[in-house]
């Protein structure tokens, strides 16, 4: 019943921004909206679905998605709405049946120099699924909550100077999560950014961070204050450079019997993202360390690599190449449980079969190592998509 309420809180939380933000943009001038409905019929293979090293457990499975976008768009403003709803069956592993659900929305105004967009989710998912990126703890079926919200504020000095402020927050529960150890958390971010044009081609970029995290069942607090400094630059007219490098300090403090336990530590940070369109095809490769919040009850120091290339073979046929790979550490230096390393690729082959429907085939590989065990878990799984569009259809004046 608690976890009932709290789910009905966060969803009236984020029901109430979608209407304000609905409600400020319709204060503009009026036009059209649009709705855009998107269904996906998925079945699935995979060996070690728990990605676990013991008792890895081999299933087949289906999956039924329906995903809505909506919005609007004046000379001045722009609002954007979306749902999805996710039903996921595991023919013999029924215990990690799933329904998963989300919702967001994005509004922006300009004003004169001033800008503002507010951006918000509501995610109800498992952490099979949830924890890739920082816990790891994807071997059980539970049921995660996330509420986020970022409003973001800009404002242009001068043709070429211009200054960014933005927060964000995040809630995260987790529901009946028993002996596994996942703690709900609130994390708090900050940040000021000032960014100058150097030239039509290149601008260079000063930012101030701050982040709070805040795991209160662990007895955790964490402070971590940022300085990077950054240079973006457009090397062709299909190719473009991004780099933030710089460093952080970071205060935790743990409660204790003994009283309360205060530890610093400091590292580098940095971003490096680079794009690439070619005469058919894209390429966007990116690097960055940083600090992910994670439901373990602790601060990560993260070092991801990602990688997205897609190259059209012909006007109905398509292959694509997605990879990950991530590199959790404490970020107290302290050795962790949590310490690990993760690895995923993914290529695939798309075929249009209408303007409405598409088709395709892909295949993932995993693995996942902790630093305290000797074994690697891995996963190999098979997909096969069948994603109908429905037409756009627009309604009111």
């Amino acid at each position: 019943m608690v976890f009932m309420d709290s789910l009905n809180d966060r969803t009236c939380s984020l029901s109430l921004l979608c209407l304000s933000l609905a409600l400020g943009s319709s204060l503009a001038h009026a036009e059209q909206w649009y709705v855009e409905p998107r269904a996906i019929l998925q079945t699935f293979y995979d060996d070690n679905v728990r990605l676990t090293t013991r008792g890895e457990r081999e299933t087949a499975g289906a999956t039924i998605q329906a995903n809505v976008k909506s919005g609007r768009r004046t000379e001045i403003s722009d609002i954007q709405l979306g749902g999805r709803l996710t039903s996921r069956r595991y023919f013999e592993a029924s215990d990690l049946d799933e329904t998963d659900a989300s919702m967001n929305a994005l509004a922006s105004y300009r004003l004169g120099r001033s800008s503002f967009e507010v951006q918000g989710a509501l995610d109800y998912d498992s952490t099979l699924t949830s924890e890739v990126s920082t816990s790891g703890y994807v071997q059980a079926n539970k049921r995660r909550i996330r509420l986020f919200a970022q409003p973001t504020w800009t404002y242009m000095l001068t043709p070429r100077a211009t200054l960014e402020l933005s927060a964000s927050y995040q809630d995260v529960s987790y529901e009946d999560v028993d002996v596994i150890p996942l703690y709900d958390y609130d994390y708090t971010t900050a940040g000021l950014t000032f960014i100058y044009a150097l030239s039509e081609r290149a601008q260079a970029s000063l930012r101030a961070t701050f982040d709070r995290y805040d795991a209160s069942e662990t007895d955790l607090e964490s402070e971590t204050r940022g300085m990077l400094l950054g240079m973006s630059y457009q090397l062709s007219e299909t190719l473009s450079l991004s780099a933030f490098t710089g460093v952080r300090n970071s205060t935790s403090r743990y409660g204790t019997w003994l009283g309360v336990i205060e530890t610093d530590s400091s590292g580098p940070l940095f971003e490096v993202e680079l794009k690439k369109r070619f005469e058919v095809g894209s390429l966007s490769l990116s690097a960055q360390r940083s600090m992910l919040p994670s439901g373990d009850g602790q601060l990560l120091d993260t070092t991801s690599l990602s990688l997205s290339y897609d190259y059209p073979l012909g006007p109905r046929w398509t292959l694509g190449l997605n990879a990950d790979a991530y590199r959790n550490r404490n970020s107290d230096d302290d050795s962790s449980s949590s310490d690990r390393d993760y690895f995923s690729i993914s290529p695939r082959l798309g075929l249009k079969l209408t303007e409405e429907l598409n088709l395709a085939l892909s295949y993932r590989y995993r693995l996942q190592k902790y630093d305290f065990r000797d074994e690697e878990a891995v996963s190999n799984s098979i997909y096969l998509n069948l994603t109908y569009v429905f037409p756009r259809q627009l309604i009111g004046k």
